[in-house]
């Protein structure tokens, strides 16, 4: 599996720059480092947007079906006329009836039928599905060969970050597509793919190799790879009971072409990151240090010991909750420094039971300043990440756990580092 690099630690560190130069006098350096700054944290913070398109009939809605996990998009001769459909992770179903130019309109559950009826600029879909936590899909309506559709279709693309072009196995890669195809701008068109469909129907399937092997040498510039995808075989395999048949998933192309949309949008995603880290290290970071603004960075867990690990965790800012979290993991940190025998479940819940707790109190408010209220949510994930770790083995998960541990104690140590919250302290 295809993970995508992790971006919260920047998008932390973006918004702390926009927090701390919210009120500083704009000039035109600082207004275009911060409009680097928030399109930096955007596009971090959203999933990457895939693209599917093709002429009308070549699969590409079942194909996004596939993908999501779920037949909601409509496949095949239709009278429902839509218009673009996002599919995006949400908690709950909700279907949003969008236009470029009035507010949108919000249904519970999947009401395709009734968005359509509104004649919307596009649609949205939200599904509670784990992948779409990372990626967007973008259903773009069909185009035609001998009419101007392919227009809107090109404007729709700037939309999105990767592309899927399907083009129907029955007669592939046809001049009218290589036509609309070259007009999509290079970078797009370098991280796309070339979706051969219907290769589980016997022509396309019996000539496969022949059509491979001419799309492959006229690929060129057009796209990064070409992939031939059996969709309703792929959705069979998946479908089966009481487990996939992975099998048949990867005999289809099913496994290829999801492996390989996971590693376009990583690529596309690490993308992202690269660039916004660059601005941060060059540009964001020494602005702040210039006006002694302090940028907290998480501990390092590539510590000699996990003793020295936890040890150097402990930031020494102080104010009341950061004191109140560093008494609270005391126990802990005695308990590691007494014995080099630690039971990691006991360990791990203990870690689990004092994040729960001051996820409970942070969310009562009133103890960090307002402009960390995502702080709370952090808490959160930690409790959950925790729990996960408890079904590992091995010294990894206590030293994941006292990254944790460090992580929240450097957002705590800037949340709640106010002036009026800080107490002064004498003696020894």
């Amino acid at each position: 599996m295809i993970e995508f690099p992790r971006t919260e630690q920047e998008v932390r560190k973006l918004e702390r720059f926009l927090t701390a130069t919210e009120n500083l006098p704009l000039e035109a350096g600082l207004d275009k480092m911060r409009e680097r700054a928030l399109f930096h944290a955007e596009r971090l913070s959203n999933a990457v947007n895939i693209g599917f398109a093709g002429e009308f009939g070549a699969g590409k809605s079942s194909l996004a079906n596939m993908l999501a996990g779920a037949d909601i998009l409509p496949t095949g001769p239709q009278h429902l006329k839509l218009p673009l459909v996002i599919v995006a992770y949400a908690d709950a179903p909700e279907t949003t009836v969008g236009w470029w130019d009035k507010e949108p309109k919000v249904y519970s559950g999947i009401a395709l039928e009734k968005a359509a009826a509104e004649n919307p600029d596009f649609i949205s879909v939200g599904l509670n599905t784990p992948a779409l936590q990372e990626i967007s899909l973008f259903d773009l309506p069909g185009t035609g060969a001998l009419d101007d559709t392919y227009k809107s279709t090109l404007e729709l693309l700037s939309y999105v970050d990767c592309a899927i072009w399907c083009t129907n196995g029955t007669n592939a890669w046809r001049e009218t597509e290589r036509h609309l195809w070259a007009q999509v701008p290079q970078e797009l068109r370098s991280n796309s793919l070339l979706a051969v469909t219907h290769t589980d129907l016997p022509p396309v399937r019996d000539a496969l190799d022949r059509v491979l092997h001419r799309l492959e040498k006229e690929k060129g510039k057009f796209f990064r790879s070409v992939v031939p995808i059996g969709t309703p075989v792929a959705v069979k395999a998946m479908a089966q009971e009481p487990e996939p048949d992975f099998d048949l998933w990867e005999i289809c192309g099913g496994q290829n072409l999801a492996e390989q949309v996971l590693q376009v949008a990583s690529e596309r995603r690490l993308k992202d990151l690269e660039a916004a880290r660059n601005d941060i290290e060059q540009e964001f970071l020494p602005f702040l240090a210039g006006l002694n603004i302090a940028e907290a960075e998480p501990a390092q867990v590539e510590a000699p010991s996990i003793h020295a690990t936890l040890e150097s965790a402990l930031p020494p800012l102080e104010n009341p909750i950061l004191e109140d979290w560093l008494a609270a993991i005391a126990s802990i940190y005695d308990d590691l420094r007494e014995t080099s025998e630690i039971e990691p479940a006991a360990f791990l819940n203990s870690c689990q039971e004092i994040v729960e707790d001051f996820a409970e109190r942070l969310e009562q408010g009133g103890e960090i300043a307002t402009e960390a209220d995502w702080i709370p949510g952090e808490f959160e994930k930690a409790t959950d990440l925790l729990l996960l770790l408890q079904f590992e083995s091995g010294d990894a998960p206590l030293k994941d756990a006292i990254s944790i541990l460090a992580q929240l104690s450097d957002n705590l140590a800037w949340a709640g580092s106010r002036v009026d919250s800080v107490q002064a302290k004498t003696g020894t």
